[in-house]
């Protein structure tokens, strides 16, 4: 059985999925599973997310049997409520052990995108191998708070970044993870024109794990409110998935 499992970018897959599935040789019905992961949940415009990923897998003879959203908190647009971020973490285990025990009992499940999220999903396909986050990328600019430490070059999964005289320069294999501009200690890297993408406090999953749920916790409907946490607050509320 191959598990896929990939953090929704652009409503789809991020590029790196989708070369790795074409690196993959031909199988025969071989089972397949696909988690995605994201801040908003099942919810439009994400209810056709793994669409492609799923076809993509198809054509070289897997078989998906399964497939599943989990929730973290957002790391984009929009910050996610510190007390409903760490419910989403504190529920991941359960959420997890669910997926596992289902793959062991031999459960199918495969969900019908609505047709709107479709289109949605093609669109930003679309847009995504014309421009890509690529093009983003290239709009990463530092600031005179860069030491030249070189931690942004060593941390870019995409090997993107290379320090030239002690300056991070952004190449075009970009995909918008945004792992540098979080993880920069000196915070000397943002996003021209494009800052409403980036969370002004930051993103640390360390700092999030640290903090505890408040022992008389706000009601979870209380908490989420909104149609941006909608998703959120039924995976929160959902015991069965």
């Amino acid at each position: 059985m191959l598990i896929v499992l990939f953090p929704v970018y652009a409503l789809n897959a991020p590029q790196p999925i989708y070369e790795y599935i074409k690196s993959l040789s031909k199988a025969n019905k071989t089972p397949a599973v696909v988690i995605s992961v994201s801040g908003g949940g099942e919810i439009t415009p994400n209810t056709a997310c793994r669409l492609h990923c799923i076809r993509h897998l198809e054509k070289k003879g897997y078989e998906v049997v399964y497939e599943q959203m989990l929730v973290m908190p957002s790391n984009i647009f929009m910050q996610t409520p510190n007390q409903l971020s760490v419910l989403l973490l504190e529920i991941l285990p359960a959420k997890v052990e669910k997926i596992v025990d289902d793959l062991f009992l031999g459960v199918t499940r495969r969900t019908r995108p609505n047709l709107l999220d479709r289109f949605f999903s093609s669109a930003a396909e679309f847009y995504k191998s014309k421009h890509g986050s690529a093009r983003l990328g290239k709009r990463i600019k530092l600031n005179e708070a860069c030491t030249g430490c070189g931690l942004c070059a060593r941390s870019c999964p995409r090997e993107n970044i290379m320090i030239q005289d002690k300056v991070p320069v952004f190449g075009g294999e970009c995909v918008l993870c945004l792992k540098c501009i979080y993880g920069c200690p000196a915070k000397a890297l943002s996003l021209s024109g494009d800052k409403f993408i980036v969370i002004k406090q930051g993103y640390d999953l360390d700092t999030i794990e640290q903090l505890k749920s408040e022992e008389d916790s706000t009601p979870i409907e209380e908490l989420a409110k909104g149609y941006m946490l909608n998703g959120v607050k039924k995976y929160l509320l959902d015991k069965e998935n």
